[in-house]
């Protein structure tokens, strides 16, 4: 058919392509040796002659929509009118079928299907003992077109579901990709604060104090390896992602940070200088491990804001469980400088706001971030415990 590929409907090869023409071979064989009466040469000529369309569209030979109904049509009325032989039908319903399929133009449809419906009230009079199969041969053009219809519509089906399916595809990498940005960036702005504030605090000491000026080195090269440990292990996450589905999970893998970890966290920015006041009251508290993460990384994001954009200011953290006990609770709040230099208000303190908020709104939660009215930046953030991780 003469079909650009762009309307041909996609995924027709080798399924419908392939099944019509079998179709058309099977349709000349009934047309051939169907009938009681002896085999006559006008019906095998122009049962072979009606293939010829469907050998072409096989070997992918564009037709002229008009050319294909013309090539299938004319041989099938051969066997019908002159022959007297209504087996000749079924080729031409094949046709009505495949140009309903391919959307041709409502004038070549209606062309073959007037010229079908000809086909078999002409039968009726060329062999009158086959009136009372007339009815039985008009019902079965309208039985073409429709099966025509409906495999047009459920290649036009699974044409959108492979649309959504690579949509969904792409939405999902972006949201890996995204989910692995924030990680790196939280381990990566964690540890480089941290280690750097020790270092300066090493370097200050170095003359006056070296054994001081040492432990604040050495404390350093701690946070530098575990924050290594963590990034490889975010990588590790996405690399090897479909290896631990398959249950090929290494047992070693340090497991991501959660609530409990907070304690320890809040030790190393008090060593690297931050004054934080710190109440964490999650006792007996089951909570699942996303949700357990995201009140980590808020926590680790809020002192690191702090020490990069306070220093020397106090910080006040809070992380509590509501009254009916389904809510976990983070606030942090400290002083704002009267002036932030500006290497403070880059991109990429954006960034960490931005995850924070995204990591809240994954977990089902709400947040709000920004100065208040009294000069102080605040943090406030309730996320919803996972119950149903709650360990029996």
């Amino acid at each position: 058919m003469s079909e650009s590929p762009a309307t041909r409907p996609s995924g027709t090869r080798p399924s419908t392509t392939l099944a019509l023409p079998t179709a058309a071979g099977v349709a000349a064989l009934i047309a051939i040796f169907g009938e009681n009466d002896p085999i006559t040469w006008i019906t095998v000529v122009f049962a072979f002659v009606g293939l010829v369309p469907w050998v072409l569209e096989l070997m992918r030979v564009r037709l002229d929509p008009l050319g294909f109904v013309a090539m299938t049509m004319l041989p099938a009325a051969a066997i019908v009118l002159l022959d007297s032989n209504p087996g000749g039908l079924f080729p031409a319903y094949l046709a009505v079928v495949w140009i309903t399929y391919h959307r041709s133009s409502r004038s070549i449809v209606a062309l073959g299907l007037v010229a079908t419906a000809g086909m078999a009230i002409g039968c009726s009079f060329v062999q009158p003992s086959g009136y009372e199969g007339t009815v039985y041969f008009l019902g079965g053009v309208g039985v073409a077109w429709l099966a025509g219809a409906l495999l047009h519509r459920q290649q036009a089906l699974m044409a959108e579901l492979r649309e959504v399916t690579e949509r969904e595809r792409g939405r999902a990498a972006a949201e890996e990709r995204t989910r692995i940005a924030r990680e790196v960036h939280d381990v990566v702005a964690h540890s480089l604060t941290v280690t750097l504030l020790h270092v300066t605090g090493a370097r200050r000491a170095m003359t006056s104090d070296p054994e001081r000026a040492a432990a604040a080195l050495e404390r350093a090269e701690t946070v530098g390896r575990e924050s290594l440990d963590s990034i490889r292990q975010v990588v590790g996450l996405l690399r090897d992602r479909d290896t631990q589905r398959g249950g090929s999970m290494r047992l070693d893998d340090a497991p991501l940070p959660d609530v409990s970890d907070i304690p320890s966290l809040v030790a190393q920015y008090r060593d690297a200088g931050l004054r934080v006041e710190a109440s964490c009251d999650l006792d007996d508290v089951a909570a699942g491990a996303m949700t357990s993460l995201t009140v980590f990384r808020l926590a680790q994001e809020a002192m690191t804001n702090s020490l990069r954009h306070a220093p020397g200011a106090p910080l006040s953290l809070r992380v509590h469980v509501d009254e009916d006990r389904s809510v976990i609770c983070l606030t942090a709040e400290n002083p704002v400088p009267e002036s932030v230099p500006r290497r403070h208000t880059d991109s990429d303190a954006g960034l960490g706001l931005l995850g924070m908020a995204e990591r809240v709104r994954a977990a089902g939660g709400s947040i709000e971030v920004g100065p208040t009215s009294i000069g102080t930046w605040r943090v406030a953030a309730e996320i919803p415990l996972d119950f149903a991780r709650e360990p029996s």
